[in-house]
């Protein structure tokens, strides 16, 4: 996994990702949701604006995941710093890693950030979207909650319980190689 400076580097500056996840060097990943094309009315050279009730012709999950994501940066920003004024999103993710440090919760804001990472990548179809294995129980808290990514190259699956803790990180468990073969002997009830 990146480190949490990795991640936030990759959503804000430029996408390089690491030896797992290689990214291009273009742009961020928030850059690219930004820019996606989604026209919610009709151009004015095809007559103007859109028809009440019509649809956009694209979906509106990017924008709705890059407000949700800068708002949840900037309110965690405010959270670590103990401060009532809040940055622009930008500056807040930038400002998540000194302020984790500060508080000593690295391992939960690497988490956060991961996830928005992982998001982006998903909605600009830089990887395929998880998917839940049904009947599969967790190693670790034995909890049907185990999530799987398929990738042809490196398939990985991992707990999406809020309480599992593995030993080894003290996060929920996570699965690659050979412990992700054991999880298919065992099957939930």
């Amino acid at each position: 996994m990146q480190s949490l400076d990795g991640l936030v580097a990759d959503l804000v500056d430029r996408w390089t990702g690491d030896e797992d996840h290689p990214g291009d060097g273009g742009p961020g990943l928030m850059h690219r949701l930004d820019q996606l094309a989604l026209r919610t009315a009709q151009p004015r050279e095809a007559g103007g604006h859109a028809m009440p009730g019509s649809r956009p012709p694209a979906s509106l999950d990017a924008v709705h995941w890059a407000t949700a994501i800068k708002a949840q940066a900037r309110v965690l920003d405010v959270e670590l710093r103990g401060s009532r004024h809040m940055q622009r999103w930008d500056r807040a993710l930038k400002a998540l890693p000194a302020g984790a440090e500060a508080t000593g919760r690295v391992g939960e804001v690497t988490s956060t950030v991961g996830r928005w990472h992982s998001t982006v990548r998903t909605i600009l179809g830089l990887q395929a979207p998880s998917r839940l294995m049904r009947g599969v129980r967790c190693l670790v808290c034995g909890e049907a909650t185990i999530h799987c990514r398929p990738d042809d190259d490196r398939p990985r699956a991992w707990c999406v319980n809020a309480e599992c803790a593995d030993g080894e990180t003290g996060r929920p468990a996570r699965y690659e190689g050979a412990r992700l073969y054991l999880l298919t002997e065992y099957r939930a009830s």
